[in-house]
């Protein structure tokens, strides 16, 4: 078990740019919404598309024998962002939560906007508190693109 949570450890770690249901507690430090969105039409409209969505079977670490898999990822107005799912190596699967803070650069489009993700908080195995700079793209119909900067 101790090999395979090492491989674990050592794969999500490389890997950063690619039952029940819990969800992860808000930072205390988060920013106020006022400081999340941009005040330009297109942030505003981002923003109302970002608080409404919940990115279903997102997957921040992908590879051959490991996966971390969202079944829900979702952002609050209050600059915190809250994640439920599971690692999934080999033939375990192991149910966690992570949580943390987002703030967006001005929108591209009222669809699309570059963003920062800071985790802080996790009980994944493998994940430790980091930041990853991401370009999400948000479709009206609910579907999503996830690029990782």
């Amino acid at each position: 078990m101790k090999s395979r949570l090492f491989l674990l450890t050592a794969f999500a770690l490389g890997c950063g740019n690619k039952g029940e249901t819990t969800t992860a507690a808000p930072s205390e430090n988060a920013p106020k919404a006022s400081d999340s969105v941009p005040d330009d039409k297109a942030s505003q409209e981002f923003g109302e598309r970002l608080m409404d969505a919940d990115l279903v079977r997102f997957k921040p670490v992908e590879g051959d024998d490991v996966e971390l898999v969202y079944s829900s990822f979702t952002f609050n107005p209050d600059g915190t962002w809250a994640a439920s799912g599971a690692v999934e190596i080999m033939d375990e699967t192991m149910e966690c939560v992570e949580g943390g803070t987002w703030s967006m650069d001005p929108a591209e489009s009222e669809s699309t906007a570059s963003m920062t993700w800071v985790i802080d908080k996790t009980n994944c195995a493998g994940r430790e508190p980091t930041e990853q700079r991401v370009r999400l793209t948000l479709e009206k119909n609910g579907e999503y693109q996830v690029n990782f900067r």
